[in-house]
């Protein structure tokens, strides 16, 4: 995988990639760990993961189990040993390309629809979020996670947010987060502000979220939000 090839335009544009939530959610604190000197808990992981290692390998890392061995920063060693490829090796593709290519360009702000919705969303009437199994409060959290997970706001510092070829990841789901988020957002406990500066932009941005996280769902993978300019 190149990570050179990474799409980067003229502007800010958000990307989601399909990933293995599970395996990020392991190795954020075993980087954190390694980071401190302590290498147990990432050898541990590799351990659990032996496709983990042999990706590292194929990518020319002869000694993945020791992490102060591997030259390459924390996001872009994540991002390679967690994103999920094609057969052919590439990035797996998430819905169709309108709806990357709509959210990718918000245009609002930081450039996140995610942003947009964390803000302009409010709750549903009492009467229809109670026939809703996933409530806003939830809907919110999943869309922080995604959209902040991994930045420099919620860790004190920018490890994840300054890698290899601009790569600045925010946040990440898995796969099991991937579809409460999409049952929620697909769902009636929530509704729009009625200060929401742009006409549609709820529903422009939601539509294509839904979209990408259906095809994640289908796929049963978790995803990586990520921004690059």
């Amino acid at each position: 995988m190149d990570l050179e090839g990474l799409d980067r335009g003229t502007s800010p544009f958000i990307t989601l990639d399909a990933c293995d939530g599970d395996l990020v959610r392991s190795l954020i604190p075993a980087l954190e760990a390694a980071a401190e000197g302590d290498n147990g808990p990432w050898a541990q992981v590799l351990g659990e993961h032996p496709s983990m290692v042999e990706r590292l390998h194929g990518q020319g890392i002869e000694n993945p189990t020791d992490r102060s061995s591997i030259s390459w920063d924390d996001p872009t060693l994540l991002f390679t040993a967690s994103i999920v490829l094609t057969t052919e090796g590439k990035a797996l593709p998430l819905g169709d390309g309108k709806a990357r290519e709509r959210i990718g360009r918000f245009p609002f702000g930081d450039g996140s629809p995610i942003t947009y919705m964390i803000e302009y969303m409010r709750p549903n009437s009492q009467r229809a979020a109670l026939t809703q199994r996933i409530d806003m409060e939830q809907i919110q959290d999943l869309l922080h996670r995604l959209n902040h997970a991994l930045s420099d706001q919620h860790l004190g510092h920018t490890r994840y947010n300054n890698g290899k070829a601009g790569l600045d990841i925010r946040g990440y789901l898995t796969a099991e987060e991937v579809r409460t988020l999409r049952l929620g957002l697909a769902g009636r406990g929530w509704s729009v502000t009625a200060d929401e500066p742009i006409d549609g932009g709820m529903r422009d941005a939601s539509k294509n979220l839904i979209a990408v996280l259906r095809a994640a769902e289908r796929r049963d993978v978790g995803v990586f939000l990520r921004s690059h300019s």
